[in-house]
């Protein structure tokens, strides 16, 4: 299994590592050797031996005997996406909300039990997330609105991801009700 996820870290990477570059979105100066004169090829052991290392530590957590609560491991990753948020504002550096909406998001996907309504859950804020790319990119190319500092795919995942965390409160809160009465 190690093998295999080595594999396939290290040809996601390069692929990513290709486009990227290619699109001009970061570049590397300095490696003994470039793949197609950009990507360090370094890069591809050191992913594929990240990947090896991902599943012998999977293999190790599931039979370690670690009981942790998923809620507080949620409410930690939540607590810290805030605080870097906060942090990062207050020192008026770019920010996102995606280090707040995917744990909040994954959180509210979580107190799903309902295999089917968890799926519907997902396929409903999917098409959101696309609709409001659509939208938003149609208003701002009309000259309605822009952001300071462009529009960026990450809201559509943010709202995708706050839907997910609203219908999490509802059937968390529909749990509530239901045990006390």
């Amino acid at each position: 299994m190690s093998l295999l996820s080595g594999t396939l870290l290290a040809v996601a990477d390069l692929f990513v590592e290709l486009l990227g570059t290619s699109m001009g979105k970061w570049e590397y100066v300095d490696s003994v050797i470039f793949l197609e004169g950009r990507v360090p090829v370094e890069l591809v052991p050191i992913f594929f031996s990240l990947g090896m290392l991902m599943a012998f530590i999977y293999e190790w957590l599931n039979v370690s005997e670690l009981d942790i609560s998923l809620s507080l491991s949620l409410n930690i990753i939540i607590l810290l996406g805030v605080s870097v948020y906060v942090f990062r504002t207050y020192n008026d550096q770019p920010v996102a909300l995606v280090m707040i909406s995917v744990p909040l998001g994954v959180w509210g996907l979580m107190q799903i039990d309902e295999m089917r309504m968890r799926a519907l859950s997902i396929m409903f804020a999917g098409f959101v997330g696309v609709a409001d790319y659509v939208i938003e990119v149609m208003i701002m190319n009309s000259g309605g609105y822009a952001y300071s500092a462009g529009f960026r795919a990450e809201t559509p995942l943010t709202y995708r991801m706050a839907i997910m965390a609203i219908f999490g409160v509802i059937e968390w809160s529909r749990k509530r009700r239901v045990s006390t009465s």
